[in-house]
């Protein structure tokens, strides 16, 4: 299950609560994984502005969504914004079965994320048989991100963003704009590495208003050969359900709006 969902500032209770719902319906839909956007558990906060939003990877509220993996049975790629021992980094977290099972930290850094300390490792994660890389927002701009996990084997490749728009969105047709904006970066360049690379890219995006930022949001599941196999149809929060057939030689996607 990909989910565009909401992700308030700051406020981990909510949000906790919000990747709760997505899992819970996630078990019901049969998904095995549910991903979410960049910075999905704490918001997209400022690591100078508010340190004390930031989450360690041992702290309660990662320990508990990680917690919540075991009881709905389904594994979850979530982030958050991370209070780690080299400084603070921009963090998607695998958990499975109620415990950590990796995390990637962002190496390609956007515009305004200079507070932020670059990651250093690639991604390559496994869900049994399934391997799977993580990219996130900013990275879609460079290949390695993308052409590290492929070359390892992963068959999909996790893009989590949190793109914040410039202007708050006031009615429909600036929400619109942005959307299509987003469009036009994130899902474009979600279907030029999926076409190079010949592996899924399963794209995740923040949606909606936060206290000082808005959201595009998009969901989408695009194959290997680059074409957009399913997605949701605009920046209103949403979840799709995306089904990866794992073949010899390769892998098939399919998907559907939930």
């Amino acid at each position: 299950m990909l989910a565009a969902i909401c992700c308030q500032k700051g406020d981990w209770p909510a949000n906790l609560a919000a990747h709760e719902e997505v899992l819970a319906r996630a078990r019901d839909e049969g998904c095995e994984l549910a991903a979410f956007p960049e910075m999905s558990l704490t918001g997209s906060v400022d690591p100078v502005a508010h340190p004390g939003d930031l989450l360690r990877l041992d702290s309660e509220p990662v320990r508990a969504l990680a917690g919540l993996t075991r009881q709905y049975s389904v594994a979850a790629v979530f982030g958050v914004a991370e209070r780690g021992d080299g400084g603070a980094h921009i963090t998607q977290v695998y958990a499975r079965k109620g415990a950590l099972a990796g995390a990637y930290r962002k190496r390609h850094l956007g515009e305004g994320e200079d507070a932020y300390t670059p990651g250093t490792a690639p991604a390559l994660l496994r869900l049994g048989q399934l391997s799977f890389g993580i990219a996130i927002c900013a990275e879609s701009h460079v290949d390695y991100p993308f052409d590290e996990p492929a070359a390892a084997g992963a068959e999909v490749i996790f893009l989590c963003a949190a793109p914040g728009l410039y202007g708050r969105r006031t009615d429909d047709e600036s929400w619109r704009a942005g959307h299509s904006w987003w469009e036009s970066q994130g899902l474009a360049d979600a279907r030029r590495h999926a076409a190079r690379t010949g592996a899924c890219v399963a794209l995740t995006t923040q949606a909606g208003s936060t206290v000082d930022e808005d959201f595009p949001g998009l969901a989408a599941l695009v194959g290997p050969g680059g074409e957009v196999v399913a997605r949701l149809p605009d920046w209103h929060p949403g979840t799709l359900v995306a089904r990866l057939d794992r073949q010899s030689g390769g892998a098939r996607c399919r998907g559907r709006t939930g």
